[in-house]
């Protein structure tokens, strides 16, 4: 899995802002521009989901309980937070499960109701139980990893490293303040990049009836598959 040190988005962010290129020289900037590259991280990590922070897993559910018998786990990082699921699917389906209402009693829920997620930290890496309790065994979990923080220039982060480098261009020179036309300039070009990888990832096949997926024959010809400018209406 490819990705790219935190050091490295440093040094060009440096040669973006005209200043002596390398870390070392640049002892006061450096510090804030790591610190830009994180904010920035945070910021866009929560923009999409990203391809490569995220993970499939099947995991155990405690039939007394509802709560997961195994932790969520990627080869980035563990999986702690309720907002970084992305879906969840009982064992051998493709439906996804749907968040408890919150209008709903979840002790009157029983067996034999339609099953849900709803989220629980009762035991760390496993934040989300399934209710009602005693209806599923495995379900198959879409998640997404997160980077350790604080960052040093040693860590690896697998976000678009232009998108990070123009958003802490732009932080930095917005404190600085001192050419207005410079800070336009990075936030075009981060805005600019954001909508590319959001249209680029946007470009993937997008099935229009569940009930027919690829490789199962339906009518000659039959294409259940919609492709964004490809198409005569898209």
């Amino acid at each position: 899995m490819a990705g790219t040190t935190v050091g490295t988005i440093v040094s060009n962010v440096i040669v973006e802002l005209s200043q002596v290129p390398g870390v070392a020289t640049q002892i006061y900037s450096a510090g804030r521009i790591r610190q830009h590259v994180q904010d920035a991280y945070q910021m866009e990590i929560d923009e999409l989901w990203w391809p490569r922070y995220m993970v499939w897993q099947t995991v155990p559910v405690d039939q007394l309980t509802g709560l997961l018998t195994a932790d969520i786990q990627g080869p980035i990082s563990f999986v702690d937070d309720y907002e970084n699921i992305r879906a969840v699917f009982p064992s051998g389906s493709s439906r996804q499960l749907p968040e408890f209402p919150l209008g709903l009693n979840p002790f009157s829920v029983t067996g034999g109701s339609r099953l849900y997620v709803t989220p629980d930290y009762t035991v760390p890496h496993r934040p989300f139980k399934v209710l009602p309790v005693g209806s599923a065994t495995n379900v198959v979990v879409h998640a997404r990893q997160d980077t350790a923080m604080p960052f040093s220039d040693t860590t690896t982060v697998y976000i678009d490293s232009l998108l990070l480098q123009y958003d802490a261009a732009w932080m930095y020179c917005v404190d600085d303040g001192t050419v207005p036309a410079q800070v336009n300039k990075f936030q075009m070009l981060a805005a600019k990049r954001r909508k590319r990888i959001i249209a680029a990832l946007a470009q993937q096949p997008l099935l229009l009836d569940p009930r027919f997926p690829t490789g199962v024959d339906t009518l000659v010809d039959d294409n259940p598959f919609f492709v964004l400018d490809s198409d005569v209406l898209a």
